[in-house]
C-alpha cells in the first residue's frame, strides 16, 4: 500500500510540473506584443531619448509602437528603404506622416532629420527599430540608445 501511494504521489507531482510548464510556456508566447512594447518603453522612451518609437518586421508589419502612429504604407516603405539605404539621401523617409531628410544611410542604420527633430532607424536580423526624437534630445544620444537596443536584440536572436 505504501508503495502504491508513493507511486501515485510521484505521478501527481510529475503531472503538476508538466501542467505548470505548459501554462508558463503558452503564457510567455501570448505576451509577445507586450514584450516588444516593453523594449520600446524601457529601452527608448523611459531613457528620455525618444518621443515615440516602433518595432516593425522586415516586411514592414508593425510589431509594437508607443507614442508613434505609423501611417498606412510607412512600414513597408521603411523596410524597402533598407534594401537600398543610400536612397534615403534623395527620397528622405516618412514616419508618422512627417517627412525627414536623410543624413545617414547604410545596411544597418538610417538617420534622418527635420529641423531640430529626427528619426533613427536601425535594422536587426528580424526587426527594424524606429525612434523619433524631439528638439530636447541630442541626436547623438538618441542614436546611441537605439543602436544599443538593436545590439541587444541581435545578441538575443532578433
Amino acid at each position: 500500500m505504501k508503495v502504491l501511494l508513493s507511486v501515485c504521489l510521484v505521478l501527481c507531482l510529475a503531472l503538476s510540473a508538466d501542467a505548470v510548464r505548459v501554462r508558463t510556456h503558452s503564457k510567455s508566447r501570448s505576451t509577445t506584443s507586450q514584450g516588444w512594447e516593453y523594449y520600446l518603453q524601457e529601452g527608448l522612451y523611459q531613457k528620455g531619448q525618444s518621443s515615440g518609437a516602433a518595432i516593425i518586421g522586415l516586411d514592414g508589419n508593425v510589431w509594437a509602437q508607443i507614442h508613434l502612429s505609423l501611417k498606412a504604407g510607412e512600414g513597408a516603405a521603411i523596410a524597402k528603404l533598407f534594401k537600398s539605404p543610400a536612397n534615403v539621401f534623395a527620397s528622405g523617409v516618412t514616419v508618422g506622416g512627417i517627412k525627414y531628410m536623410g543624413i545617414k544611410g547604410d545596411e544597418r542604420s538610417i538617420y534622418a532629420k527635420k529641423g531640430a527633430t529626427g528619426v533613427i532607424l536601425v535594422k536587426t536580423s528580424q526587426t527594424i527599430i524606429i525612434s523619433v526624437y524631439d528638439e530636447k534630445v541630442q541626436p547623438g544620444n538618441a542614436a546611441n540608445v537605439v543602436e544599443k537596443l538593436a545590439d541587444y536584440l541581435l545578441e538575443n536572436g532578433y
